[in-house]
């Protein structure tokens, strides 16, 4: 009985992924390429599309930047004052814990008040897109940042501003893919959580795995890790008894 719970609750997680991704799909299609962060937000949590309207905190997040701004005319200042002290958003650590479920999806994000690159900067990023705010997500090996007006904005050190040489440097034995400096769309950091998301089972759960790559395929399919790892979650799948 216990294995067959097992078996159904995989079956029943592989199945959500795989409306997830459709759903997905046809959001993005005929929006130019880009897709709503807001919106995938919550499909991501198989949530209604305008969930975080019903979210007392994001709501009240909002109020508080529209306060802010209106004192300090400072649209950077406010952004910061959401995330870093009102919301209190802390980096959970680095390694496993800061691409875990709960530390890539926004709306945990929100919830937990610990995050690691990805899903601090998806939240930031709802944020601008709600408010109007010209915010980019900037990819590097193995980690993304923020920019506002050229002004760098590290996400796991509050806001902290790191020249492009600083990061040139520190992240100079990473695998560079080409894609590096320049702004993501909204389709390629969804595509980025959803591969970090699929590593997270790639070892211990395949099938599941491969639903998720196969979502990062959809929005990501420039990113070189997501074909690799996608061929690797199709290999142990076909391994299994």
């Amino acid at each position: 009985m216990e294995k067959s719970k097992r078996i159904l609750h995989g079956i029943v997680a592989v199945v959500f992924v795989s409306i997830a991704v459709t759903g997905l799909v046809l959001l993005w299609g005929g929006r130019g390429g880009n897709v709503s962060y807001v919106e995938t937000a919550c499909s991501f949590e198989g949530e209604n599309l305008d969930c975080v309207e019903t979210i007392p905190e994001w709501n009240e997040g909002l109020r508080f930047y529209d306060s802010t701004l209106s004192v300090t005319k400072d649209t950077l200042v406010s952004l910061k004052a959401l995330l870093w002290e009102h919301w209190n958003i802390e980096f959970a650590g680095a390694g496993t814990a800061a691409v875990s479920m709960e530390s890539v999806l926004p709306l945990q994000v929100l919830r937990q008040k610990k995050s690691g690159c990805v899903g601090l900067t998806w939240l930031a990023l709802m944020i601008a897109e709600k408010r109007n705010i010209d915010l980019e997500a900037i990819l590097l090996p193995g980690h993304v940042f923020l920019r506002y007006h050229e002004k760098n904005l590290e996400p796991n050190r509050q806001g902290f501003s790191y020249t492009d040489e600083e990061y040139r440097e520190k992240y100079k034995s990473g695998n560079w893919t080409g894609l590096e400096f320049k702004p993501l769309a909204s389709r390629q950091l969804v595509g980025l959580a959803a591969f970090d998301i699929g590593n997270l089972f790639l070892d211990s759960e395949p099938r599941k795995a491969l639903s998720w790559f196969r979502m990062a395929e959809q929005f990501f399919p420039e990113y070189p890790g997501v074909e690799i790892n996608l061929k690797i979650a199709k290999s142990r799948l076909h391994q299994q008894p």
